[in-house]
């Protein structure tokens, strides 16, 4: 094997073929599946950031002066990007990681870690990690194919024999040519010239140059990975109101999509836990931050976080029954759809209500989100989680394309191939029998009375019945000196189930002020005549747990304060008294609670 490594450059970015998915997300998922990868257990954390940003005038002379002119041959663009054009790099990073180590040729006998070998000089080497996610292999063709130019720049520290050493190197996948009865590859690198071969800039020397350059900085002791990607390109959004017609992302609108695409593909590992080593991510557009969404805060994603806990509790397991074997666990979860898009949902896998499945695999990283039915009331959402055996963890690892996006069972044969159909049709069993469920349960509902679209949408809820623990009746419309009431109630408390529990919802409305509004909602046993506002002592009585605006922000108890900006309509959910009907009343004020 050559020192520099295997395979022609043509090949290297035909390997991802061509995604379904925009490459800003498959930028996110290849990169972070390799931080991931590359997690240094001791540290307890991997930090896993994005920045992009465009050149300073300063900044491009002193790129220019360190990879122009480009290779003989390379035609690569780099000399016309930095004098006419107005590039944005976009510095990939991750700390608390191992770095690239291991040797730095091809043709040195690869050591277990051989991260820069892998990265830098070949293609397509078989994982090393038992339930790694993936490798710099065939998915490293997304890092070149988002640089304009075909180029990217690598700064690492790692262990290497016995001590800390820090590399630097940039590599370009141009177009293979010919010249003096030689065939070339088409691959450069930029390092230092040793026998003949392009090594990295290495230590005092590479921290030197990748000062000069603005890489982000490191620690004395601190192990990592920066990759800058030369003249990124950030692809396109939709004009709006002009059909087919789309105009290049800014800075800002990448970093939103980068941020999105995190929170989507990466969420199992941002939830805080306890027990194991945490992600922490980051996203910067010329220096500000942008905010990665929490998830568990999201209502477009905030069913499969309630799945995915559910899997510690009382999971369903799905099985093959012959042979025998356990393919994984499955839960699912019910939600409120969003009415309205938001940032978070940017780089969404799917538009509408989420009627899915996510599938994962032992290292925490979303595969895909496999489509189950729609639900018959758009206002409610399902999200699934399936977690693969770990047994069979190797088995749906090798049934995943480079861009480990799915699982395809014809990559397979034999047993293998049986494990992965089998899993997905019982998934698509679940999923049909779980929408039939709630479709049947919400068909046996009451009659809905006339309501406003919010309240229309969230009491829906998954109705179980309009009679015990709800009750029809309306309640009082406070006012302000005795003018147009403050709030207002949109929808009589009906009975609803919700993740298996009942509860009682109703809808109110605050009216448009410009000032502060507080809302309290009190929540009472009705009876023949009037309600039950003083309980015998002892007495279970309902209780206000929580009050959701439209945009599923979520306030706990039975106070609110709504701002003049505020979303204006909002549900109150009620614990209902065993066996009682509840009426509803709402006491409102200007000024905060």
């Amino acid at each position: 094997m050559a020192a520099t490594g295997s395979a022609k450059a043509e090949g290297i970015r035909k390997q991802l073929g061509t995604p379904r998915m925009d490459p800003l997300t498959v930028l996110v998922r290849e990169s972070a599946q390799n931080s991931w990868d590359a997690a240094d257990t001791g540290s307890g954390s991997v930090r896993y950031a994005i920045d992009l940003a465009r050149l300073t005038s300063e900044q491009l002379l002193r790129w220019r002066s360190r990879l122009c002119p480009g290779p003989d041959g390379g035609d690569l663009g780099i000399e016309e990007l930095f004098t006419s054009g107005d590039p944005v790099m976009a510095v990939i990073s991750d700390r608390g990681t191992q770095g690239l180590g291991g040797p730095l040729r091809a043709d040195v006998a690869l050591s277990p870690k051989s991260d820069f070998v892998r990265l830098l000089r070949n293609i397509g080497e078989p994982r090393d990690r038992q339930f790694g996610g993936g490798t710099y292999g065939f998915g490293k063709g997304i890092l070149f194919a988002t640089s304009s130019v075909g180029t990217i720049l690598v700064r690492t520290r790692c262990h290497w024999q016995g001590r800390l050493q820090t590399r630097l190197i940039a590599a370009a996948l141009g177009t293979g040519f010919q010249r003096d009865g030689r065939i070339y590859t088409g691959r450069h690198w930029w390092g230092k010239i040793v026998e003949g071969v392009p090594d990295p800039v290495l230590d005092a020397e590479a921290e030197e140059l990748a000062g000069y350059l603005g890489l982000p900085p490191m620690q004395p002791d601190e192990l990592g990975t920066d990759i800058v990607i030369v003249g990124a390109t950030l692809g396109a959004v939709a004009v709006d109101g002009a059909e087919d017609e789309e105009r290049p992302r800014t800075v800002r609108q990448a970093a939103e999509h980068l941020a999105s695409a995190m929170m989507w593909n990466l969420w199992p590992l941002l939830l805080p836990t306890d027990t194991a080593t945490a992600l922490h991510c980051q996203v910067t557009a010329d220096g500000v931050d942008v905010q990665v969404p929490r998830p568990q805060d999201e209502p477009c994603i905030k069913p499969f976080v309630d799945a995915y806990r559910a899997l510690g509790d009382s999971p369903t397991t799905i099985l093959r029954k012959r042979p025998a074997t356990v393919l994984g666990h499955f839960a699912v979860r019910t939600g409120i759809a969003p009415i309205h898009t938001s940032v978070a949902s940017l780089a969404a896998p799917f538009t509408g209500p989420a009627h899915h499945c996510a599938r994962i695999r032992t290292p925490r990283l979303i595969v895909d989100y496999l489509e189950g039915p729609r639900l018959a009331n758009d206002a409610v959402q399902y999200g699934a989680v399936f977690r693969a055996e770990q047994e069979h963890n190797q088995v749906f690892a090798d049934a995943e394309p480079p861009t480990h996006d799915a699982w395809v069972p014809d990559k397979l044969t034999g047993n293998a191939a049986s494990i992965v159909r089998r899993a997905e049709a019982e998934l698509r069993t679940a999923l049909a029998a779980y929408a039939e469920q709630q479709t049947g349960t919400s068909l046996g509902g009451g009659t809905q009375p006339p309501l406003g679209a919010l309240a229309n949408r969230l009491a829906a809820l998954i109705p179980a019945a309009s009679g015990p623990g709800a009750d029809g009746g309306g309640g009082s419309f406070p006012s302000n000196g005795g003018g147009a009431p403050l709030a207002r109630l949109t929808n009589a408390p009906r009975m609803v189930r919700l993740d298996g529990v009942s509860r009682i919802v109703a809808g109110f409305r605050v009216a448009p002020t410009s000032q502060s509004v507080t809302v309290q909602v009190i929540a009472a046993v009705a009876l023949d005549v009037g309600s039950e506002d003083e309980p015998p002592v002892g007495a279970d009585v309902p209780v206000v747990l929580e009050m959701r605006d439209e945009d599923g922000r979520t306030v706990p108890g039975d106070t609110v304060t709504v701002g003049p900006a505020d979303r204006r309509d909002w549900i109150v959910i009620i614990r209902p008294a065993s066996g009682a009907a509840a009426k509803v009343r709402l006491i409102a004020r200007h000024g905060d609670a």
